[in-house]
């Protein structure tokens, strides 16, 4: 589509939060330096997809078993004066575009970790380097790179240096970024490549973890910070003004099409609901607000084995097969069956002390600690009932799910219903290809529970975060967009795990399982059921799931050993995450099998990499391992 010149009053760059993933391909964690070409995909731009993107080719690893890096696309729109979308601006019709990205990463400088309502403080990690008190002034601590691309360019690497205790500093890559044919920018995260300075006889060197979330002298290459766009044209007298947008690299989703009840845009809407009554619709509508909450339940039954329980293949809660009959407003039973569900949801903002159980959902740890299992001793001194250490929904999303229990909702389609996951944004009318781009990147995050969090820290909560000033966005917007005068690079994830994968090792139960499994079913255990026979027909009955399936059910993170009960004074496990994450299994929806009449879904853990503890490894690392790919 063609847009005229004349007409561009402003620029936005969408989508206005995109989230690129951690991967090794292009790495050798072994020797901790680049190995080969880096292998990225995209994924789907459409929202409610369920399968891996086409161009992986049924593979999250390469060739060399390493983790394909998550890459984010972003586009630039023209608006008119009046807040009119005019089109996508490319190379294509003329246009010059020169692509700015500054990205950093903050952790080693910030405070010790401390969550939400916790006494906030003052001490800070890696207190013998650079003793200031403000961390933004602590620039031995801070990795820090900027780049600069237009079409005509390859690729820019954002590489920074973190000098921490030693003298000189230690290079790190924070990512990469591409243009494509169209122009448009491509943002690719690091390597997750995770290590310590303090050996300066040692580049590589990765000690033991002795530290919860603050480990003194380390370095990661997660990053967060700004994207923004210059846009020329002979027929332009003037730059438009573009609004930035923002990108962050976090760790790999390893439950594809397994999203959170509750998702960063779940979060955000509320965030503008609540401070400036927007919202993307009026109303309830079942298939974009009701359903992807109830759906997510069976999801999750694939990497939680307390959802199993409750809404899994034989769960009471698995809603598939009462979908229509939850969505229709009128519909014999529906009201008792609507109302029965709603009354099991924890309330929001904590109103109800007495939900601080797990009988209530989402049955996920909270804001303030791990939940509280049954008949578990509450910590010395704890309020009673700990109600913060359970998530809830946000309040907007429990408010519709209110008015849906009493009828008060609408059963259309969902506006992505339309668009295969690979048919392309190009097909898409123009004026929903902001709101596909913003949801599609932002609905298999995690917007609760944030302890500390996982793409974003819990200060992503606060509003002073983001720009509520309507001079900024009008009704047809999406207006996520964080305030990068407020907020530098590196300010977002801060806060979060230093290095990310002690974090990912120790939040092993109903915390994140959308993105870090809890426990999972190998395809081994499903062909080992069937017996090998390629001919097997591919609907498992439920009565053979059940008893020869499901019992197979393993934890994720298995082969690499349990920390002790922390606090502690040493964390193997993390330290096994921080060397062997790269060869831990990616669970996806099957495209080979599904479960009884109605045809369930089943998401299998594949391409994972066995562990053999045979041989005792000396060095900084302690055992030999010998992997073995599982193959499909």
């Amino acid at each position: 589509m063609s847009v005229e010149p004349s007409q561009i009053q402003y620029l936005k760059i969408y989508p206005p939060i995109g989230v690129a993933r951690l991967g090794n391909s292009g790495f050798d964690l072994e020797d901790g330096k680049p190995d080969g070409e880096i292998t990225s995909f995209l994924p789907s731009e459409i929202p409610g997809t369920r399968d891996m993107p086409a161009s992986l080719k049924g593979r999250f690893k390469d060739g060399k078993n390493r983790i394909k890096r998550q890459a984010v696309l972003f586009h630039v729109y023209a608006y008119d004066r009046d807040g009119n979308i005019l089109g996508e601006i490319t190379t294509e019709n003329d246009y010059e575009i020169t692509w700015t990205v500054h990205v950093a990463n903050h952790k080693g400088a910030y405070y010790d970790f401390a969550g939400e309502y916790k006494q906030p403080v003052t001490s800070l990690r890696n207190p013998d380097v650079d003793q200031k008190q403000d961390p933004d002034d602590r620039k031995k601590l801070i990795v820090d790179s900027e780049g600069e691309i237009t079409s005509g360019l390859k690729s820019v690497d954002l590489i920074g240096e973190f000098q921490g205790s030693r003298s000189k500093g230690t290079k790190v890559n924070l990512g990469q970024i591409q243009v494509d044919a169209r122009g448009r920018l491509i943002f690719i995260g690091g390597a997750g490549y995770s290590r310590c300075v303090s050996n300066p006889k040692k580049d590589h060197f990765q000690p033991d973890i002795i530290s919860e979330f603050d480990s003194i002298d380390w370095v990661d290459d997660t990053c967060d910070g700004w994207v923004d766009v210059k846009v020329t044209h002979d027929k332009l007298s003037e730059t438009p003004i573009a609004h930035k947008a923002t990108v962050m690299s976090a760790p790999p989703k390893f439950a594809w099409g397994i999203q959170s009840s509750t998702t960063l845009y779940d979060l955000l809407e509320n965030i503008y609901h609540e401070n400036v009554r927007w919202k993307q619709h009026e109303g309830v509508e079942f298939y974009q607000d009701i359903w992807p909450v109830l759906e997510s339940t069976y999801r999750l039954s694939w990497v939680n084995e307390e959802g199993y329980t409750g809404h899994g293949v034989a769960g009471l809660g698995n809603f598939l097969p009462m979908k229509e009959k939850l969505a229709d407003p009128n519909s014999e039973g529906g009201q008792v069956l609507r109302q029965h569900i709603f009354k099991r949801l924890r309330r929001p903002d904590y109103q109800d002390l007495n939900q601080a159980s797990t009988k209530f959902m989402p049955r996920l740890s909270g804001n303030n600690g791990d939940a509280i299992e049954p008949g578990t001793p509450l910590r010395p001194g704890e309020q009673v009932p700990p109600i913060k250490r359970f998530a809830a929904l946000t309040k907007l999303q429990y408010e519709r799910f209110e008015k849906w229990a009493k009828g008060d909702f609408v059963a259309k389609k969902a506006p992505w219903s339309d668009y295969p996951q690979d048919s392309g944004l190009d097909k898409v009318p123009l004026n929903l290809q902001p709101y596909f781009l913003t949801r599609a990147a932002l609905e298999h995050t995690i917007g609760e529970p944030l302890y500390p969090g996982l793409e974003v820290h819990w200060s992503a909560r606060d509003p002073a975060m983001y720009m509520l000033d309507k001079d900024n966005w009008n009704d047809n917007d999406i207006p996520f967009r964080v305030n990068h005068e407020l907020k530098k690079p590196g300010h977002i994830c801060r806060g979060l795990s230093l290095p990310w994968q002690s974090d990912f090792d120790l939040c092993n139960t109903h915390w994140w399982p959308s993105i870090r499994p809890d426990d999972v079913i190998n395809i081994k255990a499903v062909k080992g059921a069937l017996g090998g026979d390629t001919d097997s027909p591919r609907t498992i009955s439920v009565n053979k799931f059940l008893t020869d399936i499901s019992p197979a059910r393993k934890k994720w993170a298995r082969r690499l050993r349990v920390t002790p009960d922390y606090p502690s004074e040493y964390y193997p496990g993390s330290t096994d995450m921080i060397r062997y994450w790269n060869y831990l299994g990616f669970v996806r929806k099957s495209s080979d099998y599904t479960i009884g009449d109605d045809e369930l879904p089943m998401w299998i853990e594949e391409e994972r990499m066995q562990i053999d503890h045979a041989k005792a490894r000396t060095g900084v690392t302690l055992f030999q391992l010998a992997f073995v790919t599982q193959t499909k």
